[in-house]
């Protein structure tokens, strides 16, 4: 995984970059997409349809994250293919004044979350392991991870490193021993639209907060075949450990991961590597919500900044938000995805050489909106219904901008 620096703000996050190649990136990119999250992902989505994966679902689930994780990642490279920078120092570059604040806020919020997920489930990981409370583990989990992340230093990254491998391992294992009677992909049985658009929202959320932080781990980085293969480790291990969780809940007929893991017909030691496997995406989530939280508050410390992340986090995870997971990934692909076609077309124009304008915020806000009022009315489609109109108001700004170029 790439050294990761401690200081934050703008101008050190673009401060004289290296080229790096995706092999000092992959850490990253590798521990979300081995994240027990996607197990979890898989048995939720594998729920809808008997226990099976329909092939439909995971090639549009894999395009759907594929295209986001390359389109705001793209920011990330050097010079002249991206800009070099990471997202604190982009947004402000994009957004205007009053949308940056609010997206800062937006992405602090999420870090909270996806901390409250991850230490959740590693932390009742634990708590089964060990026969202690769920609180207590989560507490277990919590103290260390938070000692590290104080250490600073990049001292977390052969943590995360090795935490990694026991991702892939946990997966392996489960593949193995708790194989469903059947293979649990099947080439029919996709449903109805609105099940697809359904199943195409958890992937999209699975990846919607990563995919906006993406240059975070894209800085420096020094093409797109770099880029591409950064993607490749993200999209398919996820796809492919969503497709063993489906087929732990075949085999099982429950989609709550750890309890199966520790119940009487799973894998009890399985529950060591998830409570490690945790750790990876947790110290990304709070790598990115330190910046964004110092961005908000520049005069506050580094210390305080990960304690602002942490310890709300803590509380969500000792509430075990990790069991509502798909309604935590819908509301938080409602809200963020939708910024990313207006700021894909606004880089590209940079790109070109053309005048560097803000990102309008007619173009992706009431995307964004449209998409949280479907999802609390219980719209299963109001993810994909996001980034749908983001991108048409993108490209019908973009055609009425052309036709007055050329009008006389």
């Amino acid at each position: 995984m790439a050294r990761m620096s401690d200081r934050s703000g703008p101008a050190a996050e673009n401060a004289g970059a290296p080229a790096r190649t995706w092999r000092s990136a992959a850490g990253a990119w590798l521990g979300i997409g081995t994240a027990p999250g996607a197990l979890v992902l898989g048995a939720q989505v594998g729920g809808r349809h008997d226990g099976v994966l329909p092939v439909l679902v995971l090639a549009a689930g894999g395009a759907v994250m594929a295209a986001l994780l390359a389109a705001q990642g793209r920011l990330g490279l050097l010079p002249p293919r991206g800009e070099g920078s990471a997202v604190a120092a982009l947004m402000p570059r994009y957004l205007p004044g009053p949308a940056e604040r609010v997206f800062t806020v937006l992405l602090a919020a999420a870090m909270v979350g996806w901390f409250g997920f991850n230490v959740g489930l590693g932390g009742a990981a634990v708590g089964a392991l060990t026969g202690l409370a769920d609180p207590v583990g989560v507490a277990l989990l919590t103290l260390p991870l938070v000692a590290v992340l104080l250490a600073g230093g990049g001292r977390w990254n052969a943590v995360a490193v090795a935490t990694t491998l026991t991702a892939i391992a946990l997966v392996a294992i489960v593949a193995v021993r708790l194989a469903p009677p059947e293979p649990p992909v099947v080439w029919s049985r996709a449903g109805p639209p609105v099940t697809l658009a359904a199943d195409l929202a958890g992937y999209v959320g699975y990846v919607s907060v990563f995919a906006v932080r993406a240059p975070d781990f894209t800085v420096g980085l020094r093409d797109r075949r770099d880029l591409a293969w950064c993607v490749g480790l993200l999209v398919v291990p996820a796809l492919a450990a969503s497709v063993v969780g489906a087929g732990l809940a075949a085999s099982s007929g429950s989609t709550d991961v750890v309890a199966v893991l520790a119940g009487p017909r799973g894998l009890p030691v399985a529950n060591l590597f998830v409570a490690a496997s945790v750790i990876a995406p947790t110290l990304a989530a709070v790598h990115s919500g330190v910046f964004a939280v110092r961005r908000f508050a520049p005069p506050l410390p580094r210390a305080w900044a990960v304690l602002a992340i942490a310890v709300p986090g803590a509380v969500l995870a000792a509430l075990r938000v990790d069991r509502m997971l798909l309604d935590w990934l819908t509301l938080l692909a409602a809200a963020l995805p939708a910024l990313v076609p207006p700021m894909a077309a606004e880089a590209a124009r940079r790109r070109r050489g053309r005048t560097p304008r803000p990102v309008p915020t007619l173009l992706w806000a009431p995307a964004a909106g449209t998409a949280l009022a479907l999802t609390l009315a219980g719209v299963s489609a109001a993810a994909p219904a996001g980034l749908l109109v983001s991108a048409a108001l993108t490209l019908l700004h973009h055609c009425v901008r052309i036709r007055s170029r050329t009008e006389p």
